[in-house]
């Protein structure tokens, strides 16, 4: 799954940061995020943290949330190119509707909410793995 997630300009985030995923339990799921500006350009994101948080609502506390991934090795950082990957086993016990986000903290210190929306994990329609 890709996703290309923009880091400034208020009117592209409040437009277009909207997105809903489907994901696979029991299964490697890999989101590949570009981080580009408001003229389309990639981001230097080296020496960023990227953070992605599954909760149950809103209202939960970010230390009851489902899932939490703080991303440091970048695929490509000079390019903005990073990889969220969830794994088989982070995926286990999640079935249904959540919600998330995605957030990166810049090395200059600025943080940006750069996706959020409703993640839905769905059964895959096979168990075999041999």
């Amino acid at each position: 799954m890709k996703l290309f997630l923009y880091v400034t300009d208020e009117k592209k985030l409040e437009i277009n940061n909207n997105y809903d995923l489907i994901m696979r339990t029991n299964n490697t799921n890999v989101l590949d995020c570009w981080f580009i500006d408001d003229d389309d350009d990639s981001i230097v994101i080296t020496g960023a943290t990227i953070f992605f948080t599954i909760k149950s609502k809103t209202t939960d506390l970010d230390t009851a949330a489902i899932l939490k991934k703080d991303i440091t090795t970048l695929t490509d950082s000079a390019a903005g190119e990073a990889k969220i990957t969830l794994t088989s086993t982070d995926t286990a016990s999640l079935l249904g509707n959540y919600i998330y986000d995605i957030k990166i903290k810049l090395s200059t210190g600025e943080i940006y909410t750069c996706a959020e929306g409703t993640i839905t994990f769905r059964k895959s329609l096979s168990t075999r793995t041999s």
